[in-house]
């Protein structure tokens, strides 16, 4: 059964584009399961314009005309929080930025295969866990709430109450970290220290006291745990 992935290719330059294109056909020929939907776009505006949200990944340009590539992504970004992005550009100085997108990662212009295939079967990888729907359940005074993995920034504990960060939402109640141990086990959350509970693809820095999230949160991490967290952070990079 073949995998279908779609992808929107954002770059004013069309020999660019077509460098893409005969890479993902390449692909095609040696995964016999795996078929793109590739729709091409000359500009970020043409991009939102046609907007459906449908896309599995976006590659974007970082240099094009009026709205460049990180200006593109912040407002896809409005409107899908999951979806994969991957830039593309000229610059390896540019690749540190992706982080304020939550951008999977980036490749340098002229595009090698080999680097181009490796990045491809991240984003198979990243389709395979958002199909999966795995949800965290808990209830609060309002009612049961379902949260996707994939949202929650990291959890905290403070004075017997759980608060669940989620990229666009907060939720408090009473319980403990451990206690929802089980559910996150081996989902890529990793303990810094007895208040706090990560989701490592949120993780952009460790120092020795200090974990750095995306949104520039700053968590404290035990010294017991900061090996743990690097050794984590370590598998998910090689993954």
């Amino acid at each position: 059964m073949c995998e279908t992935l779609r992808i929107a290719i954002v770059d004013d330059d069309g020999e660019a584009r077509a460098i893409l294109n005969d890479h993902l056909r390449r692909y095609e020929r040696s995964h016999s399961d795996v078929l793109f939907d590739v729709h091409e776009y000359e500009s970020g505006e043409a991009m939102l314009r046609n907007w459906r949200g449908d896309a599995d990944v976006v590659m974007l340009d970082v240099e094009m005309g009026d709205l460049d590539g990180f200006e593109t992504a912040r407002a896809i970004r409005e409107r899908d929080i999951d979806v994969t992005l991957l830039f593309v550009t000229n610059m390896a100085q540019f690749a540190i930025r992706g982080y304020e997108v939550n951008a999977l990662s980036y490749l340098l212009k002229p595009v090698s295969y080999f680097a181009f295939a490796r990045e491809i079967d991240r984003c198979l990888t990243a389709k395979r866990v958002r199909g999966s729907n795995e949800t965290m359940t808990f209830s609060t005074a309002r009612g049961v709430a379902r949260v996707p993995l994939s949202h929650i920034t990291y959890l905290e504990c403070s004075k017997h109450k759980i608060i669940v960060h989620a990229v666009d939402a907060r939720y408090e109640f009473t319980g403990t970290l451990k206690s929802f141990l089980p559910q996150l086990e081996g989902k890529g959350f990793v303990t810094v220290n007895s208040c706090y509970l990560v989701n490592l693809r949120y993780v952009v820095a460790v120092d020795q006291t200090i974990c750095q999230l995306r949104d520039d949160t700053r968590l404290a991490v035990s010294r017991r745990r900061r090996k743990q967290l690097l050794e984590a952070l370590a598998a998910t990079i090689a993954a």
